[in-house]
């Protein structure tokens, strides 16, 4: 089998993994029935705690979920007359700021602050952050005694 293969299939072996632990956590939240006289946020706090302990990785992972980031359209440099400007310049979900679609400056952990990531966006690291590089890295096989 040649490197590349062998890494597809590691790729895939991981993913089918994230999915089935996301399948679960999903498959417990449709069928959770509540203890008596359990209030939403208690519900909600016992789910979390149960996908926590079962699932650690797949709490961090969307903790420590992508962001994509793009420059502002006031300084974009665009034509606002030219075609499909409309279709590339947006208002953000968070903010209300109005972005340029056609300059992606790149992707930043939504959770992890830092005062020297990348010049787009100093507060932020850039993705995978240091928390998902982790995961991702296979841990150091235990030394043959």
């Amino acid at each position: 089998m040649s490197l590349h293969e062998e890494l597809n299939r590691i790729g895939h072996e991981m993913l089918s993994r994230r999915v089935r632990a996301a399948e679960a956590v999903a498959w417990q939240a449709l069928n959770i029935t509540p203890l008596k006289d359990e209030t939403a946020e208690q519900i909600l706090a016992r789910l979390r705690f149960s996908a926590e302990r079962n699932h650690p990785d797949l709490i961090i992972r969307f903790e420590h979920s992508r962001q994509d980031v793009y420059r502002l359209a006031e300084g974009c440099g665009c034509d606002p007359d030219s075609d499909g400007y409309d279709d590339d310049h947006c208002e953000s979900e968070e903010g209300g700021e109005y972005l340029c679609g056609r300059q992606y400056l790149g992707t930043v952990c939504g959770n992890c602050e830092t005062e020297d990531g990348p010049s787009w966006r100093p507060d932020r690291y850039e993705w995978p952050c240091p928390t998902v590089k982790a995961l991702d890295t296979p841990a150091a096989p235990e030394p043959v005694r």
